[in-house]
């Protein structure tokens, strides 16, 4: 039980409930047993007060007669559960409350009475040693007579009616706190019920999520922490439900781009070897079989990049050189493409020299694969630029086409391993959707990760920026 959400929650609310009522009660017990005291030992001293003067007018009379003031304190004495004393002035006791049960000869010559003697008032909170005990208050008075002590007015209260009202209250904080815990226990079963019930869903969800099920989605509800996590999980699913359905595509592709080639290549070299092939036609079948080596060696490249630079193990080597030759020496290259498509390149650059600190092979390939997919999704006789600016102590370089262009939602995912996007899927006949997962991953090492804007139509433009350096 005290290992799910539940029984830890029911522990510790429920002590929390004792505690606070166990704490709350004691506290108030002794707030109101000290406020009953005080108001008791209040009233007892104005009672005390007025015995005294009462006695002293009788003692002016020379009726003196305690008999009768006691009896006329009848009512205060069940309202105050009080008893009243008369004592001498030698500290011997006059006459005293039926209800008390002294005998005539009780001495009084306790040391807490002895400031009667001098005229000063005695309260005392904690009984009389050898009389009362210390559940009894006793207020002491001296009675005068024109200026002379003739007697003491003791009032003595039994505090036992404190004390039950003290239990009574105990018994009911007791019930109360019985009624809260039920109320508590039905409340938490309830509320406990309502977090780890979503949680016991994500919890299968999670499992079948792990299993390969990454279709499994949990109902979210409300805006809590719970049902945040709840969102993760689902993001989570639907990340690696993407990521599952681009691993699919890619191995389909993959396994594609590696029979293609792997067809042709075998198919050439079988029939050279058989002496099939015309004596002329052998250069050719040559540079095929040359090509789609070369298409095996890029994809197997992009395959190993990718890979190392999820495991953290490409470091970066940067030199200081001209971004601009660069650009010029990458795109002569696509010479037979752009030729081929009659395509309108041109290169746009801030000055005759834009030196960057970067490094080389990794942004010659950042380059090489925007270009490669501009002039693929380019039609013929579209453009195609290469432009690089400063700002800020960078330099930015911009690979600009004016082709189909990328839709809001697929640029959402167009950087992404293995996607492709539906505008390319009948152009890019040799891709394998890892081009644009290097540029970002590329450019990200240093610093600024590739940027798109896009428009259906319009074509797009690929942004990077370098750290400027000095030739």
């Amino acid at each position: 039980m005290f290992r799910t959400i539940f029984g830890k929650q029911l522990t510790l609310y429920l002590s929390i409930l004792i505690v606070s009522f166990s704490v709350l009660g004691a506290v108030l017990s002794q707030v109101l047993k000290q406020y009953l005291t005080d108001q008791r030992v209040s009233f007892l001293k104005d009672t005390g007060q007025k015995v005294a003067d009462e006695i002293g007018v009788y003692y002016d009379f020379g009726l003196v007669d305690t008999q009768r003031i006691v009896n006329q304190y009848k009512n205060v004495q069940t309202y105050l559960n009080m008893s009243e004393i008369i004592l001498n002035t030698d500290l011997t006791m006059s006459i005293c409350s039926d209800d008390l049960n002294l005998g005539k000869d009780q001495a009084f010559n306790q040391k807490e009475l002895y400031p009667l003697r001098e005229g000063q008032p005695v309260e005392l909170r904690n009984g009389l040693p050898g009389v009362f005990s210390s559940d009894y208050i006793i207020i002491g008075r001296p009675v005068r007579n024109n200026g002379d002590l003739v007697a003491y007015a003791l009032l003595v209260s039994s505090g036992s009616d404190l004390n039950k009202t003290i239990l009574d209250m105990y018994r009911d904080i007791g019930i109360c706190l019985f009624i809260s815990i039920i109320l508590g226990f039905i409340l938490i079963y309830i509320l406990s019920g309502n977090i780890t019930r979503p949680l016991r869903q994500m919890n299968d969800a999670a499992r079948q999520i792990a299993g390969g099920d990454f279709e499994k989605r949990v109902a979210v509800k409300g805006r809590d922490e719970v049902s945040q996590l709840a969102n993760s999980l689902n993001n989570m699913a639907e990340s690696l439900d993407r990521q599952e359905r681009g691993r699919r595509e890619f191995i389909a592709n993959i396994s594609h781009d590696l029979r293609s080639p792997l067809t042709s290549i075998r198919g050439f070299i079988q029939a050279i070897r058989d002496g099939a092939a015309p004596p002329s036609q052998i250069d050719r079948y040559l540079g095929i079989v040359l090509d789609e080596s070369s298409r095996l060696s890029k994809l197997a490249d992009d395959i190993v990049d990718l890979s190392q630079i999820e495991a953290r193990q490409i470091a970066l080597e940067k030199i200081v050189f001209d971004i601009n030759r660069m650009a010029r020496d990458t795109a002569m290259l696509f010479e037979t493409q752009i030729i081929k498509k009659q395509l309108n390149f041109s290169l746009s650059f801030a000055d005759s020299q834009n030196p960057v600190y970067a490094d080389y092979e990794k942004i010659r390939r950042v380059i090489y694969n925007l270009l490669d997919n501009a002039i693929k999704f380019t039609p013929e006789g579209g453009s195609v630029t290469i432009e690089t600016s400063l700002k800020d102590g960078m330099v930015w370089v911009t690979v600009r086409d004016n082709g189909a262009g990328i839709s809001a939602e697929e640029q959402k995912h167009i950087f992404e391993r293995f996607y492709k996007a539906d505008a390319s899927r009948g152009l890019d006949k040799s891709g394998n959707g890892l081009g644009l997962s290097i540029v970002r991953e590329f450019t990200r090492m240093h610093g600024y990760a590739a940027t798109l804007v896009s428009s259906p139509g319009k074509g797009s433009a690929f942004t990077f920026a370098l750290e400027s350096g000095k030739l």
